[in-house]
Parts: C-alpha cells; sequence; structure tokens
C-alpha cells in the first residue's frame, strides 16, 4: 500500500467517526429536550394570592357604599322624591377625603333638588284656590228683559244689558256654572243645562262673562250656578 492510499484511508476513517458522532450528539439533544418540556408541562402551577390591607379594604367598602347611595338620590330626583339625605362616614387613620367624582355628584343632585322646589313654589304661588260654592242664582227671562233673583251669598255690582233674544218657540230651561276670581270678574262659564236654541245659549254665555261681583279678600275663586226659566210673551 502507498503512503497516499494508506493517507486516503485515514482520512475516510475521521470522517465517517465525525458524521457519526454527529448523529448521536442530536439524538441525545433532541431526547433531553423532549424530556424537559415534558417535565415543564406537568409542572403544577402555584399561585400566591396577597390578601389587601385592612386599611385600603375599609375605604374601598366606604366608596363602595358612598356611590351606591348617591345613585339611588339621583334616581329618586329625577322622579321628582326628595332624596333622603347620606350618614356621615367617620374617616380612620389613613383614610383622606379627596374631591373626587362622588362630591361633584353630590353638588349636581342638591342643585336638581333647589330647582325642584323652586319650581313647585313657583308654580303653587299666585294660585288662587277654589272654595265653596256662593250659592245659586236664578233669573226669569221674558220679552222686557230678565229678572234676576238674589240668593247667593256674593253680591253682584254690575248686570250689563240684556241681550235681544228671539226664538219660534219657547225654549228650555238653562244653567250654567260660573268661576267668580277674587276681583269679581267671571273666569269661566260652564253650560251645565242647554236651552234647545244654540244662539240663546252663546247670547247667555256673554251675558254671564260681562256680570261683575263684588270683590273679596284672599287669593280665592269661588263657583256659583245660575239657572235661567224663559217666559212668554
Amino acid at each position: 500500500m502507498t503512503k497516499e492510499e494508506s493517507l486516503l484511508e485515514k482520512g475516510l476513517y475521521f470522517l465517517t467517526a465525525l458524521v457519526i458522532n454527529l448523529i448521536l450528539f442530536t439524538l441525545l439533544s433532541t431526547y433531553l429536550l423532549i424530556t424537559r418540556l415534558s417535565h415543564e408541562v406537568n409542572k403544577p402551577i402555584t399561585l400566591l394570592l396577597e390578601e389587601m390591607p385592612r386599611e385600603e379594604k375599609v375605604i374601598f367598602e366606604k366608596r363602595t357604599l358612598r356611590a351606591g347611595g348617591i345613585k339611588e338620590k339621583l334616581e329618586k330626583a329625577k322622579g321628582g322624591m326628595p332624596a333622603p339625605s347620606l350618614p356621615p362616614v367617620e374617616t380612620e387613620s389613613g383614610d383622606v377625603p379627596v374631591a373626587s367624582k362622588e362630591t361633584a355628584e353630590e353638588s349636581i343632585l342638591s342643585e336638581i333638588e333647589r330647582k325642584v322646589k323652586s319650581q313647585k313654589a313657583e308654580a303653587t304661588q299666585g294660585r288662587p284656590t277654589v272654595s265653596e260654592s256662593f250659592g245659586e242664582l236664578s233669573g226669569v227671562v221674558s220679552g222686557s228683559g230678565v229678572d234676576l233673583a238674589k240668593g247667593a251669598t256674593r253680591k253682584i255690582l254690575y248686570i250689563p244689558p240684556f241681550p235681544q233674544l228671539r226664538a219660534t218657540e219657547l225654549p228650555s230651561t238653562f244653567q250654567a256654572k260660573l268661576w267668580v276670581e277674587p276681583s269679581g270678574r267671571v273666569a269661566k262659564v260652564e253650560v251645565l243645562k242647554r236651552s234647545g236654541v244654540p244662539e240663546i245659549d252663546s247670547a247667555l254665555v256673554q251675558f254671564l262673562r260681562s256680570i261683575r261681583f263684588e270683590p273679596i279678600e284672599g287669593n280665592i275663586i269661588q263657583t256659583g250656578i245660575i239657572t235661567f226659566r224663559f217666559k212668554g210673551g
């Protein structure tokens, strides 16, 4: 065997050994990696939960209760109901009061309550109250005019000229209800019983609106009934 053949044989032997070692190293590395991953997957997980400090827990509970009370007050204020006052919250050491969104909501709630009370006061202020009836009046309508009987407790100061009424047949009894203001002016006339002739009903309503009663003290609207009977001739 020549020297060149001997060197070539040694080179092939070395290359073969190197390839075999690389294959073995790769297989070993793969095995170790798979084993480690399997161990990590099956390893139990341990969670450590830290309990909230007592001071922070007390502050959190107080703020939660305060927010719930403010929400309830806002809902009642929208419905026109007065909202209950919130109980005072005692502060402990470490609980420093800070201006927050809750304080702004309380200010808004107070403003809403003030406006509602103001609107109610304006609605009731100056509104006359209806008292008992001042009595009943009766009148007889004939061709010469009307004769009013004085049966009411409130005196009539002015009776306008009675309108000329024309009908082909004698009308039925006419009855109406009057609302009289404290000044004596007739504020409203409601027809309770019609005469059967629309033109006569309209003329009598206008006549009653022009009557003036004596003024009274107080902010009171009185009511009364007046009845007209028709007489032929």
